[in-house]
């Protein structure tokens, strides 16, 4: 028996738009190559553009469920998934999940960027085993909570932050004492004041 689905992430209509689009720049090349052959270069690139808008365009729905989610009819537990890699690439989205018994999938999203967003959240927030880019699943929800909660963006570029702000200053705080001191050895200052006896 099939879970029931929760959402259903598919394919955006822009592409076969742009494809179609495409195809047309190609047929127009074509013609004008007839007294310039150079423009058939323009042509078959346009014409490449367009079937790889298509391909993308006729990748199968993802289907979201409590316990499993869909790609196609190939069903992903969410406790196999054991890391999500991304690359910088926003749209179409392109997931690396190394998954049990060193098994790779591919994930390829061509979404509207609203959607991307939303299905990276769903996969972050269900994949408990997981990683994320390096990050494991309980310190990336922690770093998104306290980016939220300082009213950052709960998806930061930059690397996360290891220590709070209070953590910071008394570091700080250790720093500056220790440099006051000029030493870092406690048993340094043993030996000095047993000298001067």
């Amino acid at each position: 028996m099939e879970p029931a689905t929760l959402e259903t992430y598919l394919p955006s209509r822009l592409y076969p738009r742009i494809a179609w689009a495409a195809l047309a720049g190609s047929l127009v090349c074509a013609l004008c190559g007839l007294r310039a052959p150079l423009a058939y270069i323009p042509a078959v690139l346009c014409a490449m553009t367009a079937a790889g808008l298509y391909w993308l365009w006729k990748r199968p729905p993802i289907r979201l469920a409590e316990t499993q989610f869909n790609i196609g009819e190939r069903a992903v537990a969410w406790r196999e998934v054991r890391q999500i890699n991304t690359p910088r690439f926003i749209s179409p989205l392109i997931l690396n999940l190394k998954l049990t018994n060193s098994r790779h999938k591919w994930m390829i999203y061509p979404g509207e960027p609203e959607r991307i967003e939303r299905l990276m959240w769903q996969l972050r927030k269900n994949s408990f085993m997981a990683t994320f880019d390096g990050v494991s699943h309980r310190d990336y929800w922690a770093w998104a909570a306290l980016a939220q909660s300082r009213g950052d963006n709960p998806m930061p570029e930059q690397p996360a932050r290891m220590v709070s702000t209070e953590e910071e200053d008394e570091i700080e705080r250790m720093y500056q004492k220790l440099k006051a001191v000029g030493r870092l050895d406690s048993r340094s200052s043993d030996t000095n004041t047993s000298d001067e006896d």
